[in-house]
């Protein structure tokens, strides 16, 4: 009869390639599995890179990024593992955020690689069901290509990911039993975990004031359009009967920052005045206490902050974080709201 290698078998296996990627629902043991696996192989002499993919419920990194943790010696839980690399998705679900997502990912397995590590571990999210689920792995797979993809499961359920896998030279595929979980955590008790996680984060912050005239507001793209002169601002919140707080033109693209969002009558009238161009309407609430990526030069993520307020006509932004203003030279606003106290 066969049976399903061991946890042992798959060490043996990961000690002979550089990338794997692992993949398996949320209770089937993952993080348990990654954090036995990193330690056996430093165990083993290696120095061994972690990246971790679970935006909701990541360990390495706060909650909205994908984050890479350096191990060298053998840890206890993967948090301890030292953070050195983030990519800010700004959501804690993929769902509407595939494309950052992967791309997030492959740039901190880039990033493993290009610090010299011996192996790098990729660990995913549970979410393998649905079109999504398959898209959002099979995405990973391809673009990360590692050498050895390890899938946990107990009935098949990853199968429609590792299908077409199955026949090529590469990755190879070790199929492996889930180890022992406890009680599956509930959505409050999810909710509950980000909202530790980023108060623990957060501690310690800071209120700055950012002159996006110097820091680059990349997400949403403000600031790099000509401004609509004062009679033009005026006739169009004459003609919406809404006050306009920004509005500036870039080609064929008119966007408009708004109090509260304008509602398809008004969206009508705006393009009605400006037959050519597409408006494009942000509000208030698309800025206020939202997760902010704080990011260097190199576009390289910092660390994260909290939208205070913005002043629109001053070109001021307040968040509240623990990133060295100095080094802050691009900001990318999410979609995920967290309160400070």
């Amino acid at each position: 009869m066969m049976t399903d290698p061991s946890w042992d078998d798959a060490v043996k296996r990961a000690a002979a390639v550089r990338v794997m990627l692992i993949i398996g629902e949320t209770d089937t043991g993952k993080t348990s599995f990654t954090t036995f696996l990193a330690n056996s192989l430093v165990e083993g002499g290696l120095k061994v890179g972690v990246v971790d993919a679970d935006l909701g419920q990541s360990d390495i990194g706060p909650p909205t990024t994908v984050g890479l943790g350096l191990v060298a010696q053998t840890i206890d839980r993967l948090g301890e593992a030292e953070v050195v690399g983030l990519y800010f998705v700004g959501s804690t679900s993929p769902q509407g955020h595939l494309l950052p997502t992967v791309i997030g990912t492959k740039k901190m397995t880039e990033k493993a690689l290009t610090l010299g590590v011996d192996r790098v571990l990729v660990d995913t999210s549970g979410l393998i069901q649905g079109e999504l689920g398959r898209t959002l792995k099979q995405h990973k797979i391809d673009l990360i290509d590692p050498d050895l993809l390890l899938c946990l499961q107990r009935g098949g359920e990853s199968e429609h990911i590792l299908r077409p896998y199955g026949h090529g030279r590469r990755p190879e595929i070790l199929r492996l039993a889930p180890g022992p979980t406890g009680r599956r955590r509930s959505q409050e008790e999810r909710r509950q975990h980000r909202e530790r996680t980023l108060q623990a984060y957060f501690h310690g912050a800071r209120t700055l004031h950012l002159d996006l005239s110097k820091v680059i507001l990349t997400h949403p793209s403000l600031y790099v359009g000509q401004p609509l002169p004062p009679r033009q601002l005026d006739e169009i919140s004459g003609i919406m009967d809404d006050m306009i707080l920004w509005a500036e033109r870039r080609g064929g693209e008119l966007t408009l920052v708004t109090p509260d969002p304008l509602r398809e009558a008004q969206l009508r009238q705006a393009q009605k005045r400006f037959d050519d161009a597409s408006v494009v309407n942000y509000c208030l609430d698309d800025f206020q206490e939202a997760l902010a990526g704080l990011e260097d030069a190199e576009r390289e993520t910092l660390g994260l902050g909290v939208v205070r307020s913005i002043d629109f006509a001053k070109q001021i932004l307040v968040v509240e974080t623990t990133v060295a203003e100095s080094a802050i030279a691009s900001v990318k606003i999410g979609r995920q709201k967290y309160r400070l106290a």
